[in-house]
C-alpha cells in the first residue's frame, strides 16, 4: 500500500510541474493577491458595510488567497485523473493506496499555496499572532481542497468545475464576515465563515458550544471526509465488461457498421502520405466559406450539448451581480465624470456605481475562462483539422466563433440584470463597452491557454480580471483608480463604459480607440500563437 501511495503521489506532483509555470504560479499568486489586496480591501469593504479594520482583512487576503488556488488544484487532480486512478486502483485490487495518492499530493499543493500566501502577509504588514494565522490559513486552504475535490467527484466537464468553485469562493469572500455588513443566517453557512472570523480574531455570539473554532474544525472534518468518501467511490475499480460472444475490436466495430460497409485498418496519418495527401487536396478545393462555415457549425455543436455550461454562464452573472448590488450600501459616493466636454465629480449612490462595475469584472473573467477552455480543450481536434486540410485560420476563426456566442450571452445578462437596478443613461454605450472589455479577455485567455495550460491559465485569469478590472479600473476606491491601471487592457473600455453609464453623451473616443487597439493587439497575438501551435501539423 505505502508503494502504490508514494508512486501515485510522485505522479500526480509530476504531472502538475510537467509545466514549471503552475508551480510559480501557486506561490506567486498568493503574493500578488496580497500585495495588491491588502491597501484596496479595507476601503472596499466599507462599500458593504463591513467591520472589520484594516489589520483583520489584510490578515484574511492570505487565507482567500490559499483557499482559491488550494481548491481549483484539488479540483483539477481529481478531474483531470480519473480514468487513470480508476485504472491504477483495478491494477493494484484496491483504491485506498490511490486514493491517499491523489489526496496526499493535492494536500502538498495546497500547504504551498498557503505559505506563499503567509509569506508575503509576513512580509507586508508582519504577523503578530503566528500561530493562529498559520494554523486558520492552513484550515482555510484544507477547506477548500476538500470543496475542490468533491466537486471534482461530482461534475465531470472542467470548465463546469472550475466556475463551481470559483463561484463558491468569491461569495464567501466578498460576502463573509471580514468584508460584509455583519453575519446572517444566509452567509452564516459559507465555509469560510467561521474560519474567516477565527483568522481575523473576531469572536461572534452566535457559534453555540462548539464555537467559531469548533465551528471551522467541522467544516473542514466534514468536507474531508464527504470529499475522501466520493473519491473512493469515484476511484473504485470498474467492473468487467459482460461477456457478448464478440471480442472487443474488429467485432463489435463490424457490428456498428453496415454489413456493406467496409472496414478500414486504423492505420496512423504518419503512415498513409498517399491518403492525407488526396484528402487534403479535396479539402482544399471546397471553397474556403464552406469550409469556416462548417467549423463553426461544428464548434457550436460540439459546445452546445454542455447545456450546464450555458446554464452557468448566464446564472453566475445573474446570481453575482444581483448579490453585489444588494449587499452593498446605498449611501452617496463621488466619481469623476465628462459630459458633454466638461469634466466635473458627481455624487452618485454606491450602490448604481457597484452595479455598473460589477459587468465588466463578471463578463471579463467569465469571457477569459471560455477562451481559455475553448482553446485548450480542442488542441488534438485542431491539429488534425489542420492535417485534413482546413487552413489554421480558419480553424481560429471557428474557435472565435464559439468563444464570441459565450461572450456575448454573458455580457448581454450582465448588462441586462445591471440595467434592471438601474438603466445606462446610453444604453448602446454601456453595452459595447462591457462587451469590449469581455472580448479582450476572451482573446486573453485564447493566447495564454496554449502557452500556460490550463491550471496555470486559470490562476491567471483569476489573478487578471480582479487586479484589472475589480480594482486597476474601480473608481469606488477613495484615491480613484490606482496609476497602474493605465497600463492594464481594460483601462480604455472601463471609461467608455463609465461614460455610457452616467452621462448623456459620449466623450471618451480616446479611451475607446484604446480599448479596440488592447482588443486587436490580442486578438493578433492570440492568432499568432494558435498558428504558431497548429504549424507542425500543416508541415
Amino acid at each position: 500500500m505505502n508503494g502504490m501511495t508514494l508512486l501515485v503521489g510522485k505522479r500526480a506532483v509530476a504531472d502538475y510541474c510537467r509545466r514549471p509555470l503552475n508551480l510559480v504560479l501557486l506561490v506567486v499568486v498568493p503574493v500578488v493577491l496580497v500585495f495588491v489586496w491588502g491597501p484596496s480591501l479595507v476601503d472596499f469593504s466599507k462599500l458593504f458595510g463591513g467591520s472589520g479594520d484594516r489589520a483583520e482583512i489584510e490578515a484574511a487576503t492570505a487565507g482567500w488567497a490559499a483557499a482559491a488556488l488550494a481548491g481549483l488544484a484539488g479540483f483539477f487532480q481529481v478531474t483531470g485523473s480519473r480514468a487513470t486512478d480508476r485504472r491504477l486502483a483495478a491494477a493494484g485490487g484496491r483504491s485506498g493506496p490511490v486514493v491517499a495518492g491523489r489526496l496526499g499530493a493535492s494536500f502538498g499543493l495546497a500547504m504551498l499555496a498557503a505559505a506563499g500566501g503567509l509569506v508575503a502577509l509576513a512580509v507586508r504588514t508582519g504577523i503578530t499572532d503566528p500561530f493562529r494565522a498559520v494554523a486558520a490559513t492552513a484550515l482555510i486552504a484544507i477547506i477548500y481542497l476538500a470543496l475542490g475535490v468533491l466537486v471534482g467527484t461530482v461534475v465531470t466537464t472542467e470548465m463546469n468545475g472550475a466556475l463551481l468553485v470559483t463561484l463558491a469562493w468569491v461569495f464567501d469572500v466578498f460576502l463573509g464576515p471580514a468584508m460584509g455588513s455583519g453575519p446572517s443566517l444566509v452567509t452564516r453557512v459559507f465555509p469560510l465563515h467561521f474560519p474567516t472570523l477565527v483568522l481575523t480574531g473576531q469572536v461572534t455570539g452566535h457559534a453555540g458550544p462548539l464555537g467559531d473554532v469548533g465551528w471551522s474544525l467541522l467544516w473542514a472534518a466534514g468536507l474531508s471526509t464527504l470529499a475522501v468518501f466520493r473519491l473512493a467511490v469515484t476511484t473504485r475499480p470498474a467492473p468487467p465488461p459482460r461477456a457478448s460472444g464478440k471480442s472487443i475490436g474488429g467485432s463489435v466495430l463490424a457490428t456498428a457498421l453496415p454489413t456493406s460497409s467496409p472496414v478500414r485498418p486504423l492505420v496512423p496519418v504518419a503512415a498513409q502520405p498517399v491518403a492525407t495527401t488526396q484528402r487534403n487536396v479535396a479539402t482544399r478545393g471546397v471553397p474556403g466559406r464552406a469550409r469556416l462555415i462548417a467549423m463553426l457549425h461544428a464548434g457550436m455543436r460540439e459546445h452546445r450539448r454542455n447545456r450546464v455550461l450555458w446554464a452557468l454562464l448566464v446564472v453566475v452573472p445573474a446570481v453575482f451581480i444581483g448579490m453585489a448590488i444588494m449587499v452593498t450600501l446605498d449611501m452617496p459616493g463621488p466619481i469623476t465624470l465628462v459630459d458633454n466636454g466638461r469634466r466635473f465629480t458627481a455624487l452618485l449612490s454606491e450602490r448604481r456605481i457597484h452595479a455598473a462595475t460589477m459587468v465588466p469584472v463578471t463578463s471579463a473573467f467569465l469571457a477569459g475562462l471560455t477562451g481559455l477552455f475553448v482553446v485548450t480543450g480542442s488542441a488534438g481536434g485542431d491539429r488534425r483539422l489542420v492535417l485534413a486540410g482546413f487552413r489554421p485560420g480558419e480553424v481560429f476563426a471557428g474557435r472565435l466563433g464559439v468563444v464570441a456566442a459565450a461572450t456575448v450571452l454573458t455580457t448581454s445578462v450582465a448588462v441586462a440584470v445591471s440595467g434592471a437596478w438601474y438603466p445606462p443613461r446610453q444604453w448602446l454605450v454601456f453595452g459595447a463597452a462591457n462587451l469590449l472589455i469581455a472580448l479582450s479577455y476572451a482573446m486573453l485567455g485564447v493566447l495564454i491557454g496554449p502557452l500556460t495550460g490550463r491550471i496555470g491559465g486559470l490562476y491567471l485569469m483569476l489573478l487578471l480580471a480582479f487586479i484589472d478590472v475589480g480594482f486597476g479600473q474601480n473608481v469606488m476606491l477613495p484615491s480613484g483608480p490606482p496609476a497602474w491601471g493605465a497600463y492594464l487592457p481594460a483601462r480604455g473600455a472601463s471609461r467608455v463604459m463609465l461614460d455610457g453609464a452616467f452621462t448623456d453623451h459620449f466623450d471618451q473616443l480616446w479611451y475607446l480607440l484604446l480599448g479596440v487597439a488592447w482588443l486587436l493587439v490580442l486578438t493578433i497575438a492570440a492568432a499568432y500563437v494558435f498558428r504558431r501551435r497548429t504549424a507542425t501539423a500543416s508541415t
